[in-house]
């Protein structure tokens, strides 16, 4: 099972519909992938469910918040694949023997890093404390329950709080969805020093409190960048975005050599409802889903070295 998490420190770059067609694609070509929504925003579950059917069925028992819950021992801790759902609408238009299961986030998440900060003394005790809850997530994805998973995609929140921190060291690698504009440009270049930084002190730490947990060394490798929302002028993108692309591939970061076009019209519409656009029948703009199809055939070619895609 390889795990990959879709982050950008930039809100609205498509980093949830990114990672809800990328997945939905991956199953629709045989995957079994499990999402994880780890944005208070719940984009990628709303994706998936109604808002009342996420309130009625998911919201006290069964998204994420639960399981982070339970690290700080308040509540019993649950196991991450108690909380897996299947999207019934997306599942149904899958081809072949795939699947693709939600774990869901919740909108009161944003107050966690506070939650598990709390009551924790400082010096080594919180030190030692902020290692576990940064590794937490990487020991729960060790559940037997997710073992027929061959990938999970996490779509983290746009900041660098202790849950994103989690997942970055849960993963095998990190997808970067961006706008070719200069904030985003700009977020890539400090995403990427604090990955490093992160998993440095994490790997330093996992030294000093050896005792506590037992550990491997993480190491989690750029997958790549994805260029989202281009603007196009004779099937290329236009100048100015042009020049930011080519500054992100300076930075020495793969870049993804397919780009998804700008159409808020098609990924706002939710028609059928919890089906991603990859897996719709009729699309207006074909060229949209080719593009999601093509980015991940580009994906699967990045993790194969690794053998990911077997």
């Amino acid at each position: 099972m390889y795990v990959v998490s879709v982050i950008n420190y930039k809100g609205g770059v498509g980093k949830t519909t990114m990672t809800a067609n990328l997945g939905a694609e991956l199953a629709n070509r045989g995957m079994k992938v499990l999402l994880i929504d780890l944005d208070p925003q719940a984009s990628l579950t709303f994706s998936f469910y109604e808002p009342d059917d996420w309130r009625d069925r998911l919201r006290d028992g069964r998204t994420i918040k639960r399981w982070y819950d339970g690290l700080r021992g308040d509540t019993p801790q649950a196991t991450l694949g108690e909380l897996v759902v299947s999207p019934g609408p997306a599942n149904a238009h899958l081809k072949g023997a795939g699947r693709l299961d939600l774990i869901a986030s919740h909108l009161q998440l944003v107050d966690i890093d506070l939650a598990l900060a709390r009551g924790v003394a400082d010096g080594d005790e919180y030190d030692a404390e902020l290692f576990r809850v940064r590794g937490s997530l990487a020991e729960g994805l060790h559940d037997d329950a997710l073992d027929p998973y061959d990938l999970v995609l996490i779509d983290c929140p746009p900041n660098f709080n202790v849950v994103t921190q989690s997942a970055i060291i849960a993963s095998d690698h990190l997808l970067i969805p961006a706008r070719a504009d200069y904030l985003s440009t700009l977020g890539i270049d400090y995403l990427h020093g604090n990955v490093r930084e992160l998993v440095d002190r994490y790997n330093a730490d996992s030294r000093r409190f050896a005792t506590i947990r037992r550990h491997h060394k993480v190491a989690p490798g750029i997958a790549g960048v994805v260029f989202t929302m281009i603007q196009l002028m004779a099937q290329r993108p236009v100048a100015a975005q042009q020049g930011y692309m080519d500054q992100v591939r300076a930075l020495g970061v793969p870049v993804f050599p397919t780009a998804l076009r700008e159409n808020a019209t098609l990924f706002a519409t939710n028609t059928p409802r919890g089906v991603p656009v990859v897996l719709r029948d009729r699309v207006t703009v074909p060229p949209v889903r080719d593009e999601l199809r093509q980015i991940t055939t580009e994906f699967l070619a990045h993790l194969q070295p690794a053998g990911a895609a077997g």
